[in-house]
């Protein structure tokens, strides 16, 4: 066959050209040691790791509140799933050590909320599912667009996240599917685990808010460093003490040690459930917005330099807002034998062979220094609209759903 050298590099020309109109989220190791993919625009940076597929970084650009990641980053080195026997002990003992080796900001637990049974950690089975502990592989990918997805061998499941910027927003927006590869129909737990940690998490200076309701402390021991009255029933934001007096969640973390463990039901009248946290101190917003009907439940989980085993050693200061099918981080058996809970159920069923397919948006953005707290969000057709508290001031942040 006769070649054609300038035609040749006419269409290496046109290809080259393709390549710079979507350039690739780049993969560098240099998010503290872990591979990682980049997506940015004018407005914000993010950070996600193949190792879990966690959202580990998300920071404005320029402006108030600028390069702070809200997200928190544990006080241990993070290292890639699958690796942690191979360290002796650092990260403790299975199933925690599974997850906490490369445990980042965001995770998802799939199939299920919670802590594995004896059976099931004998038999491999981490802390919250197989999803944050594998590797996830990328598919399309653009400068502020990727698909990535992980299969669950034991679950017999495979989950795709597909993250798109908005040009010129801080809002991400954010779509899941779960295939059920197997020929049953399967009950399971479906949990966003967002954890936020310092320097955004500020004694005195970080405050939450969430469209919460009625609500429940852990009716079991979380742990023996509760500040909260064990199974206590209350209203968002005002939970009972373990000494008979009010704690407001809103604010966290304190300067005693506790951990402990609540959770609410997003208020029924409302489509979209929220959560948000401000630090007017770093002039810094985070917010996420979740179809209720799917997530009625929002967890709330608090660590302040209480655990003393490894790989904590009483050095972990964070909180995550869990929202999703799942109360409280229980047992696979436990969830499905609670059923409901304050006429809500505690899991989700997925039919044999189907796909279940849930979208919903993150943000940050920049706030005013007297900022106390968020009155409000609302998704509407311009885009996120929040309205702060303290400040008296509406932020609009456009959001690209397609």
């Amino acid at each position: 066959m006769t070649t054609n050298p300038r035609a040749e590099r006419g269409l290496a020309l046109i290809a080259l050209g393709a390549a710079l109109l979507v350039p690739l989220a780049a993969e560098s190791a240099d998010y503290h040691g872990r591979r990682a993919w980049t997506l940015q625009n004018d407005k914000i940076r993010l950070i996600v790791t193949p190792g879990g597929g966690h959202i580990a970084s998300l920071t404005l650009n320029s402006g108030p509140g600028a390069n702070v990641n809200p997200y928190w980053l544990p006080p241990w080195q993070s290292v890639e799933p699958g690796t942690w026997s191979q360290y002796g002990g650092k990260y403790g003992d299975k199933p925690g050590a599974q997850l906490l080796s490369s445990l980042l900001g965001h995770n998802l637990c799939l199939d299920f909320f919670g802590g594995p049974s004896a059976a099931e950690t004998k038999a491999g089975i981490p802390v919250h599912g197989e999803a944050p502990c594998l590797n996830w592989t990328a598919g399309a990918q653009s400068a502020d667009r990727i698909v990535y997805s992980a299969n669950l061998p034991t679950a017999q499941m495979k989950v795709t996240r597909t993250i798109r910027l908005t040009p010129g927003s801080s809002a991400l927006w954010i779509t899941e599917k779960v295939d059920n590869l197997s020929a049953m129909d399967k009950p399971f737990g479906w949990q966003q685990h967002v954890t936020l940690g310092p320097p955004f998490l500020q004694e005195g200076a970080t405050h939450y808010d969430m469209n919460g309701g009625w609500g429940m402390v852990d009716p079991k021991e979380f742990s023996k460093g509760q500040r909260l009255k064990k199974g206590g029933e209350f209203q968002w934001p005002d939970a009972p003490g373990a000494n008979g007096e009010t704690v407001n969640l809103r604010n966290y973390p304190t300067s005693a040690k506790n951990s402990d463990f609540t959770v609410n039901q997003i208020d029924q009248t409302r489509e979209w459930g929220y959560f948000t946290a401000v630090n007017p101190k770093k002039r810094l917003l985070i917010g996420y917005l979740w179809p209720r009907k799917v997530w009625p439940w929002a967890a709330n989980w608090e660590e302040n330099h209480f655990r003393a085993g490894h790989p904590w050693n009483g050095k972990g200061v964070a909180r995550g807002i869990e929202f999703g099918t799942s109360p409280f981080a229980y047992s696979r058996r436990d969830t499905i034998s609670m059923g409901s809970l304050h006429d809500t159920p505690t899991y989700r069923w997925i039919s044999a062979k189907e796909s279940q397919t849930v979208s919903y948006a993150a943000f940050v953005a920049p706030i005013p220094a007297a900022t106390t707290g968020v009155k409000n969000v609302r998704l509407t057709a311009r885009g996120i609209e929040i309205d702060l508290d303290g400040a008296d001031r509406k932020i609009l942040l456009p959001l690209g759903r397609k």
